[in-house]
């Protein structure tokens, strides 16, 4: 007697730590999920990039055992922003995948004379390789051979696509992620790819949506979709519901806040504010931080391993935590000394902590001017003390966490079917007179000012 296989659909969520690999049936819901890690390499001992291809290795290794069991219909793969690849005229990998984290910014100053407006660009100046635009500067100064060499540059998500599937494609919403490579006002590439003359090293631009191949295991024939940028991947999983209107906050090493009501005419560069693009062409106002990376680091520093929030009024307010400990944001990296809290118990050290990420939040979203409806995705969902202390301080909106664990796979899910309605499941988190912290906040911008924090015009 043959047993019946299910049908699923597969998502590869590529973070900058963390890899995984979701099996889902229909649609939506997680059957398997499966595990590893972002690993480091250098081209010629030069250049960091990230191990992709033992990735595509365990991925395939992954499907195969899958697909034995299972019938697998259709993949995409979701990447977080600041990965290209350079494919030569013989299809052979020259560099795949930069790491943003190396110093492609080491051109700065000659980039900054030729590099678009942020009134067309909407793109900050970032730190390493974090704009794209800029990475490619940094081949077009230092090694130009590769780009002499390069038939095509290919986006994170779309390498991957392309390993699977050999068709070559672009997808919007990595290309108009903080990359100068895209120009909003033509709603065309910017005039940085015509002055470098790599337009044609873009292959078509396709629907994140769309299929553009397949690829077979075990004689199962796989459904390649084009692929999509992480966060907007996030997006779209609340984009593609009931909701009107909404400011998400999705987490993970970093804080993305995306609020499609944010006028883009009062966006500011140095705050680290830019537009996206989601996966039907509109621009998407967007704030960053490193949270996920600042939790861990100050916690890993200040030694906690308790996560009870306990704390008095007046230690409290003798001890905050200023800005800032990771790249990105609107803030500079201090080195603050933290001596003084490692006397403190370990539940104060936690909620200082707590409070500091959560005031920095609340920052951000006074920014972007969030005053819709406010939802919490990611592993900040897993902490319940922060996100009481936003709902606290942001009494006149309603405060949701999203209770599915994996906001971004879930989202690039949605692409399987585009045009069906999203069900979401939300919880509500009510504001508490526990975490009344609106005038500690005020004090605590108060001297974050005075401290000359904030990061400067580019």
């Amino acid at each position: 007697m043959s047993v019946q296989k299910n049908k699923l659909n597969v998502v590869l969520d590529i973070g900058k730590t963390n890899v995984k690999l979701i099996f889902l049936k229909n649609n939506n819901i997680i059957v398997k999920e499966y595990k590893t890690k972002q690993e480091i390499g250098y081209y010629k001992k030069t250049i960091r990039t990230l191990k992709v291809k033992k990735i595509i290795n365990w991925l395939i290794k992954s499907l195969k055992i899958e697909s034995k069991k299972n019938i697998l219909q259709n993949f995409v793969c979701t990447a977080h922003a600041g990965g290209l690849a350079f494919i030569d005229n013989n299809d052979n990998e020259i560099i795949a995948c930069t790491d943003y984290e190396f110093g492609f910014d080491k051109y700065k100053k000659d980039f900054l004379k030729i590099k678009p407006k942020f009134s067309s660009s909407f793109t900050p100046l970032l730190e390493g390789g974090l704009n794209t635009g800029m990475q490619i500067y940094y081949f077009y100064k230092k090694f130009p051979i590769i780009l002499k060499k390069t038939k095509y540059i290919l986006s994170y998500p779309q390498y991957v696509s392309w390993k699977l599937s050999k068709v070559f494609s672009t997808e919007i919403t990595y290309v108009g992620c903080h990359s100068y490579l895209w120009n909003f006002k033509t709603n065309k590439y910017s005039q940085l790819v015509r002055k470098l003359k790599i337009e044609k090293k873009f292959p078509p631009i396709k629907k994140a949506w769309d299929i553009i191949g397949n690829f077979t295991i075990n004689g199962n024939k796989i459904n390649i979709l084009n692929g999509v940028h992480d966060s907007n991947a996030s997006y779209l999983y609340f984009l593609n519901s009931y909701l009107k209107s909404f400011t998400l906050v999705s987490t993970g090493t970093w804080y993305i806040i995306l609020n499609q009501q944010t006028d883009i005419k009062k966006l500011k560069p140095n705050y680290d504010m830019l537009c996206g693009i989601n996966v039907f062409g509109k621009s998407v106002p967007t704030m960053r931080f490193m949270g996920g990376r600042e939790y861990d680091l100050l916690t890993k520093k200040l030694k906690i391993s308790s996560i009870n929030f306990k704390i008095s009024q007046s230690t409290l307010e003798e001890n905050l935590i200023f800005p800032s400990y990771a790249s990105g944001g609107p803030f500079v990296i201090a080195n603050h000394t933290q001596k003084k809290l490692l006397s403190l118990k370990q539940h104060e050290r936690y909620s200082l902590v707590c409070v500091y990420i959560s005031f920095v939040l609340n920052f951000i979203l006074d920014q972007m001017n969030s005053k819709n409806t406010l939802i919490l995705d990611g592993p900040i969902t897993k902490n319940i003390h922060i996100m009481n202390i936003i709902a606290s301080m942001r009494k006149n909106q309603q405060t949701f966490k999203n209770n599915k664990e994996i906001g971004t796979g879930l989202g690039a899910s949605i692409l399987f079917n585009i045009k069906k309605k999203n069900a979401l499941s939300l919880s509500s988190i009510r504001p508490t007179k526990k975490y009344n912290l609106i005038e500690m906040y005020k004090m605590w911008l108060v001297e974050v000012r005075k401290r000359n924090l904030f990061k400067t015009d580019d």
